[in-house]
């Protein structure tokens, strides 16, 4: 038998698994559901994705596989992460590498093998997506793509699943004075650097997710007239009414923050390009209808606000930094107070959020 082999890169590759937080960890559903598609898609017995942790490997998911790990030297995903194409292996016993494996001339009695490695975004790989029988077998080339698509997916998910474990443990990690930092401390809502950095990583989730976002740059319409003929105090609650309003009016995973002065942002995370839109104008209605401030002697201040919308998603998230996506939106508000307030204006980044794409 032929020991599965160690990368040259072993340390780093084995730091940069251990980063990811998925070893030795339960069960993920949407990794199930690959694997389980997988069985139906090639009707075989033993479907693993596996990952390679120091001399084990490590089923993250498995079907058919009663052990939920096996040594690292005689694995055959051991042998498939040396390479980047698949390993396949139609016949064990006429392999030299696997004929004389525990695995072949024991349970669970391997003779066939086809396993696509697995790369996070640094370029590692972690282990594989595997379809394994015993008996003998030709993979097709089609078969083989289809692998290939499905372990695609695989990444895709254990990339998702990195980077929710970042932002859980970057508010974990958030102590008070630095939670402080990110927070309005008027209004108790994001401030800018909240927003900045929020936006940044919901950026990121779109390209990793292929998921969709709204952003909303909002002005309060002619709030130097209230600070000039009611005074600060007044205008303070204006804002801290305007700032509850959107949190209450908004989804709870909605972010909403305060950019500066009396300008706020809203992110919205998995919205299409029609919801934003509809959710704009709605914002707006909801603050001329809700918000109730007064001044000193007890007279109701009318309140509106213009707002600039944009749209990003998967396919543009590559071309635009944050503060790119702030700066169209922004554009977006300065046509909006043009065209008379207390309405929505919208921008796209690109062509594929053109407003074009919503008539007919």
């Amino acid at each position: 038998m032929k020991v599965a082999p160690t990368p040259e890169n072993e340390n780093e590759r084995q730091t940069s698994l251990e980063s990811m937080g998925i070893l030795s960890t339960p069960r993920d559903p949407e990794l199930d559901r690959i694997t389980r598609l997988a069985e139906r898609i090639f009707k075989t017995e033993i479907v693993a994705i596996s990952l390679l942790d120091g001399d084990r490997q490590f089923f993250k998911s498995r079907i058919n596989l009663a052990v939920p790990e096996t040594p690292r030297d005689i694995s055959f995903c051991g042998h498939a992460i040396m390479h980047d194409a698949p390993l396949v292996v139609g016949n064990t016993i006429d392999d030299e590498r696997f004929s004389d494996n525990p695995l072949v001339l024991g349970a669970p009695h391997i003779r066939s093998y086809a396993g696509v490695p697995l790369s996070n975004r640094e370029g590692y790989k972690l282990g594989t997506l595997c379809i394994i029988d015993s008996k003998t077998r030709n993979f097709s080339d089609s078969e083989i793509e289809t692998l290939k698509d499905l372990a695609h997916w695989v990444e895709t998910v254990l990339a998702l699943r990195y980077t929710e474990r970042s932002q859980r443990q970057l508010l974990a990690d958030l102590d008070a004075a630095h939670r402080d930092m990110m927070i309005d401390s008027l209004t108790g809502v994001w401030n800018r650097r909240g927003l900045e950095e929020l936006l940044a990583r919901e950026m990121s989730s779109s390209r990793i997710k292929g998921g969709s976002a709204g952003v909303f740059m909002l002005d309060i319409d002619h709030f130097k007239q209230v600070n000039d003929n009611f005074g600060h105090l007044i205008g303070d609650k204006v804002i801290q009414g305007i700032a509850a309003i959107m949190s209450s009016s908004l989804r709870d995973h909605d972010i909403v923050g305060r950019f500066g002065g009396e300008e706020f942002v809203c992110i919205l995370p998995g919205l299409r390009l029609e919801q934003t839109m509809y959710l704009g104008y709605k914002l707006c209605d909801t603050v001329r209808d809700q918000c109730r401030v007064s001044d000193m002697n007890g007279n109701p201040v009318p309140i509106t606000v213009s707002v600039g919308a944009t749209w990003i998603s998967n396919e543009s998230t590559d071309d635009y930094e944050p503060l790119d996506v702030l700066r169209i939106a922004d554009e977006a508000l300065y046509e909006a107070k043009e065209s008379g307030r207390d309405t929505v204006r919208y921008r796209a980044l690109d062509a594929f959020g053109s407003l074009d794409d919503l008539k007919g």
